[in-house]
């Protein structure tokens, strides 16, 4: 460490003195004693062996050498606390840790975070997708927005954002060639289903119970995997008007038959502690007024 440094306090009583012409109002300043602003000036005299005061009883005066060291050390300090004062009053980012089932973080939240960005931009977001919901109450999560039966019941902090309603939805090029409208959903038919058959199973047993095409078509691990495969034309797929309203606008994905089927709700939950964050306070709002506007039509 260099020396000048370590004589930081010395400086610091070398500055008292030199404005007041007192060891014991420097040592006032400074909440110390006029004995300890003494034994300092002593110190940083002895370093750079010059005398810095010419004592006169309780009075001291610069000497020419303490006259020419004053106004740069009284300018090094002022840089300090100027440099100081600017870090605390810079606005310190906030973080929020979130963890979203893949389909709703990857074909929705994702594409919003820069409005919210925009309206809290010292605000940070840690966006994770997954699966399974993580144990919200652990702590390394604030928010958590999934499918409502795979929520923990035990929490009592959960919020229903919207409800998932599929309805039958394929590619334009195989609702082409298999002109759907006029054949309906057929045997032959390829499906695409996410996370096991069951979803498409419930919507035959509600429309056409007769039928037993659910039984085939490709399994994916998750929505967001289903519904890429069929805007590639592998096949029908239960969509709805939320995640995929840029496709079904832009005619990457057409309604084949608007037979819906409620498969469930995306619910939001929070733990305790992180509802007291002013920040996920600002981020559950925008996010419910969001939803108000879509539910409006705007």
């Amino acid at each position: 460490m260099p020396k000048s440094i370590a004589y930081l306090n010395a400086l610091r009583a070398f500055e008292a003195a030199s404005k007041t012409q007192s060891f014991a109002k420097a040592g006032l300043d400074l909440n110390v004693s006029h004995g300890v602003v003494s034994k300092h000036i002593k110190n940083l005299e002895a370093w750079l062996e010059v005398s810095l005061f010419t004592r006169h009883g309780n009075r001291v005066e610069l000497t020419d050498e303490g006259r020419v060291l004053a106004p740069r050390i009284s300018e090094a300090f002022k840089i300090i606390q100027d440099s100081c004062d600017s870090i605390r009053a810079t606005p310190r980012s906030k973080v929020i840790n979130i963890t979203a089932e893949p389909a709703f973080a990857y074909r929705w939240l994702r594409k919003q975070l820069a409005d919210f960005k925009t309206q809290f931009p010292n605000i940070d977001i840690n966006l994770k997708s997954a699966w399974s919901p993580p144990d919200i109450n652990e702590g390394s999560v604030d928010i958590c927005i999934h499918f409502e039966q795979l929520l923990k019941s035990s929490e009592v902090t959960l919020t229903r954002l919207f409800p998932f309603e599929g309805f039958p939805a394929c590619s334009p090029s195989l609702f082409k060639k298999n002109r759907l409208k006029e054949q309906g959903i057929t045997a032959d038919l390829p499906l695409v289903h996410e996370s096991g058959r069951d979803i498409w199973r419930s919507w035959f047993e509600e429309y056409e119970p007769n039928n037993d095409a659910w039984k085939r078509g490709t399994v994916y691990s998750d929505l967001s995997l289903a519904l890429d495969a069929a805007v590639d034309g592998e096949g029908v797929v239960l969509a709805d008007d939320v995640l995929c309203a840029r496709e079904l606008a832009e005619g990457a994905l057409i309604i084949m038959d608007n037979r819906s089927l409620f498969c469930d709700w995306y619910s939001i939950v929070t733990s305790q502690k992180a509802r007291s964050k002013p920040e996920v306070g600002n981020f559950l709002s925008w996010l419910t007024e969001k939803f108000s506007d879509i539910q409006h039509g705007k």
